[in-house]
């Protein structure tokens, strides 16, 4: 019989939950428990452990109920499978779906649910197949699209924003990759170049080192989060200190490397959120990048 203080490697840990859970759960899972401070990290140099009763509390706490919960409050006939709770962020933001940040969006696998061929306890008859026309008429960022093109489907997308349309298309265009990479690569090197006689990588080097070492005597992971979850922290006012102890030396960098914070005028989204060096990099590169558009243009899959 395991008592309940048992200690496993991350491995067992993954193992056991599994089994209690009743699905899958990996060690790169509970790495992720110990990354963000929901587990203690026992142990050091290789040999890290954590604590059963620790793994149990958690999944009992909020995982394992979260289901019932929401089943309680809705009924049995609710289909989990659509909280899509065991995909992990970069799963569900696949193939270009992190293109540009858009927060109206849903995630692919809502899509793919419904518009693949699979049938289950809840979609009990397949409603599309291969060549289809399949119609979003409030596209926004063209997930649907997407993942109708990538199930052999065609896809109309209509929505009311000139920038949601733009994301769309640039998505489901068909390019030629061979000139899009070369003009990628001809890009680069000319922006690279061109930081090469400012000073804003030095800068950036040396702020984040500076960062780095601030965070790693302030801030420690896992230690830190861990101390965190359990209120063992009072974040706002430890936060408000290190940030004042902070500010001193975030001047003296921006002063020593020339950085001009505050622009000249407010006018635009641009104007109050990009400071000056990233303005002239982003108008370099649009001045250096007019074939890159053409080619980003041609032979769009969307119809607007």
């Amino acid at each position: 019989m395991i008592e309940t203080n048992t200690l496993f490697s991350i491995k067992e840990a993954s193992v056991w939950a599994t089994e209690h859970l009743g699905k899958t759960v990996t060690p790169s899972n509970i790495s992720y428990l110990i990354q963000y401070g929901r587990i203690k990290k026992i142990g050091d140099n290789g040999t890290t452990q954590v604590s059963r009763q620790e793994l149990m509390g958690y999944y009992n706490s909020y995982n394992g109920n979260r289901e019932f919960a929401w089943k309680d409050q809705l009924g049995e006939d609710l289909n989990w499978a659509l909280s899509f709770d065991k995909y992990k962020e970069a799963e569900t933001t696949k193939h270009v779906h992190r293109l540009h940040p858009y927060k109206g969006k849903f995630i692919p696998q809502l899509v793919e649910y419904f518009l693949d061929s699979h049938t289950d306890n809840f979609k009990k008859q397949v409603y599309f197949k291969k060549g289809d026309i399949i119609l979003d008429p409030f596209s926004g960022s063209g997930t649907t699209m997407v993942q109708s093109c990538e199930l052999g489907m065609h896809a109309i997308g209509i929505d009311v924003s000139a920038f949601n349309a733009l994301i769309g298309n640039c998505k489901v265009a068909r390019y030629d990759f061979v000139d899009v990479q070369a003009e990628i690569n001809r890009i680069t090197k000319v922006l690279k170049e061109f930081l090469a006689n400012s000073r804003t990588l030095e800068f950036e080097k040396k702020l984040l080192q500076v960062l780095y070492d601030f965070n790693n005597r302030y801030f420690p992971v896992p230690d830190y989060k861990y101390n965190l979850q359990r209120g063992e922290i009072n974040e706002d006012k430890y936060g408000t200190e290190k940030e004042k102890e902070f500010l001193p030396i975030f001047n003296n960098l921006v002063k020593e490397y020339n950085i001009k914070l505050k622009q000249d005028k407010t006018d635009t989204f641009l104007d109050k959120w990009y400071s000056q060096n990233i303005r002239d990099e982003i108008q370099f590169v649009l001045l250096k990048s007019k074939r890159l558009k053409i080619l980003l243009q041609k032979k769009s899959l969307a119809l607007f």
